[in-house]
């Protein structure tokens, strides 16, 4: 995996602190700070939704008497429009 170089500005007394805590963890102060963000920086949702739930709303049906659509409604559980 490629690594991405960042520059900080920080308080020399928290720059000392945070070597000290990376030392006493065996790890870098960048290994460190990759491990804090990581654990309290939020991810991108990967959940995959179903095509259905992700996309209802925003789609418009051009034919909505066919009989393809007419299963897709049911297998997708999609409001039907002539009730």
């Amino acid at each position: 995996m490629m690594k991405t170089r960042v520059t900080l500005t920080l308080d020399p007394e928290v720059s000392h602190r945070g070597k000290l805590a990376a030392r006493a963890r065996g790890t870098t102060f960048s290994g460190l700070v990759e491990q804090l963000l990581g654990a309290h920086a939020p991810r991108k949702n990967k959940a995959k939704l179903p095509f259905h739930t992700k996309w209802q709303g925003k789609l418009t049906l051009a034919k909505k008497s066919e009989a393809r659509m007419d299963y897709l409604k049911e297998k997708y559980q999609l409001p039907n429009e002539d009730q």
